[in-house]
């Protein structure tokens, strides 16, 4: 294994640059071992770990100093491993792991990664086919006007080097109005709209956008360094937590062990059970994955609150997409019944939301306990489970800016200090959903083995806060260099979304094919609700045995589409 060492604060306070530099293959060994010994509940045996064979190019397709591409890669290894943990105790042989690492720096742009009929995304935003195909539950939350698109961006503040992520979150005319902006002025550009919010927000210190945020309940975040971060109360506490975090719920030791089903589907999780209670990004890529992975999905939504509908087109993979309303008795009693005969309950919404709503983990506890049946409940959230932001709104974008992940990125790039820029894909989104994966899988397979119901948590800061810790290292300038020299990226700024970056990065590395098509990188569907020929990016992991390799059912469906029923 090659030697790892850093030289630290390059990129500012807390940073760790590496000395040389490792390629992605060699990098994702080296740290799939790394997380393996510190995560409770993995094997450390060197048998299993070498079971995962990578392969790929050394230099990264990835902009920017963090390692994204080889975290991809070593969670999608940790995927394998367990998956095939659960297949031997069905008497199921996998043979080898297979990672493509070049195909693991596609995997965080997944939501981008489409085609219909022809189409790419930028068409398929614009055309009518998201709204003819499901229930309408974008409302314009975020893409309505440039106004609304720049309301989520990073600005500086009254602070000298103190930048600012804002967030609308999915309510921008309570946000405008809450700060006083027009919401609906007729500027002609994005640019535009991002000079007249940014003429009120900089008249704020960081500190009052913190408490105004607070009191109207909207997101925000100050751009940290990753030593500040580290220092607070809040980092402090969220340290505590181990970054896969899975435990058998206190008092549930005495329900029997559940073993997997036997179908003739030979997926690891074929005949899992799964309720998806999520929007935006992370947590339906961690239900889209369990249904690759063989599990039946239900993905449940309430047609009265915003999603952004571009993402139903690659996220709703192999589900099936339920419209519940839960101050409706008959929607709440279908809610219940489906939870009764669930396996795996993923909760994204803020922390303890859903347990004011009566569907809380204490709330399933109670239902696994008078079924005789051990659950697993899995908490996907910003903060972490505990901690005084732990209630707190987030998304992606607000863990990048706790983290220090945008500081990084501003530094990386030349700008100067305290300039923060987003990661050029939504790598805490995508890799949380992955956390919560594994998390999932171990929590199946000791539920399997002890008996129990489980509790696990998946956390956006945690997945950003590990990639800029000693271990994992930095790239240096002259790395971050070599892949701009190599991909020639558009410059990545403070004002844009991460829709804008999706477009930077898809546009570069459409002028090098060979990556967009290469064998087995994209699946294409026949006759979906959104087209005849529907192509998203394909599962990461292959085993030798490609019967229990990840794939989907079908292609992605609409949103709120399917109809009410219970299990099957």
């Amino acid at each position: 294994m090659a030697a790892h060492y850093t030289t630290k604060d390059l990129y500012g306070p807390g940073t760790f640059v590496d000395d040389d530099f490792i390629g992605v293959p060699s990098d994702a060994r080296r740290l799939l071992r790394y997380l393996a010994a510190i995560t409770p509940g993995f094997t450390t045996e060197e048998a299993a770990l070498n079971d995962v064979e990578f392969s790929g190019e050394d230099l990264p397709l990835i902009p920017g100093p963090l390692k994204s591409q080889v975290f991809t890669a070593v969670l999608h290894a940790m995927i394998g491993v367990v998956a095939k943990e659960i297949s031997t105790l069905k008497g199921v042989e996998t043979g080898k792991i297979h990672v493509d690492t070049d195909k693991c720096g596609l995997y965080p742009a997944t939501v981008a990664l489409v085609s219909i009929d022809g189409k790419g995304i930028g068409d398929i935003k614009t055309d009518g086919t998201l709204t003819k195909a499901s229930l309408d539950v974008d409302k314009g939350c975020v893409s309505k006007n440039h106004m609304y698109v720049r309301s989520w961006a990073i600005y500086p503040t009254q602070d000298p080097q103190v930048w600012y992520q804002l967030m609308s979150n999915l309510n921008a005319p309570a946000f405008f109005k809450a700060y006083g902006i027009d919401g609906e002025a007729p500027v002609k550009t994005r640019e535009e709209a991002y000079e007249m919010i940014k003429s009120t927000i900089s008249k704020y210190s960081a500190a009052e956008l913190d408490i105004k945020n607070m009191e109207n309940g909207f997101c925000g975040q100050t751009c940290f360094t990753p030593q500040h971060w580290r220092e607070t109360i809040m980092g402090k506490r969220l340290a505590t937590h181990p970054l896969i975090d899975y435990t058998q719920v206190k008092g549930t030791s005495t329900l029997p062990p559940v073993p997997f089903p036997q179908t003739n589907d030979t997926r690891p999780l074929a005949g899992i059970k799964v309720v998806e209670l999520a929007r935006v990004i992370a947590g339906p890529a961690m239900g889209a994955a369990l249904a690759a992975l063989g599990a039946d999905v239900i993905k449940v939504q309430s047609p009265n609150l915003p999603d952004l509908q571009p993402l139903s087109i690659t996220l709703t993979a192999g589900k099936r997409t339920y419209a519940l309303d839960l101050q409706k008795t008959a929607d709440r009693k279908a809610l219940v019944d489906l939870m009764a005969g669930a396996d795996v309950i993923i909760q994204a919404f803020r922390l303890r939301s859903l347990e004011r709503k009566g569907f809380g983990l204490q709330d399933l506890v109670e239902i696994s306990r008078q079924r005789n049946k051990g659950i697993v409940y899995i908490d996907l959230n910003t903060y972490g489970p505990d901690g005084y932001y732990a209630e707190r709104p987030g998304f992606q974008q607000i863990a990048d800016a706790a983290s220090g992940c945008s500081y990084v990125c501003g530094k990386a790039y030349g700008f100067e200090e305290g300039v923060s820029v987003l990661p050029a894909l939504p790598v805490a989104d995508m890799l949380a959903g992955a956390v919560g994966v594994v998390n999932v899988l171990l929590a199946l397979r000791d539920r399997a083995a002890k008996g129990g119901s489980y509790h696990a948590t998946s956390v956006l800061t945690s997945v950003d806060v590990i990639q800029l810790g000693e271990t994992f290292g930095l790239y240096s300038s002259e790395t971050v260099k070599k892949i701009q020299d190599k991909f020639g990226f558009k410059p990545m700024t403070p004002d844009l979304h991460v829709e804008d970056l999706l477009y930077i990065l898809g546009e570069a590395w459409t002028k090098h094919p060979d990556i967009l098509r290469r064998d087995g990188y994209m699946v294409t569907f026949e006759n979906t609700v959104y087209g005849k020929k529907h192509t998203i990016l394909s599962p990461i992991i292959r085993f030798d045995n490609d019967d229990v390799s990840p794939r989907w059912n079908h292609g992605p469906v609409g949103y709120c589409t399917s109809k009410h029923e219970t299990w099957a």
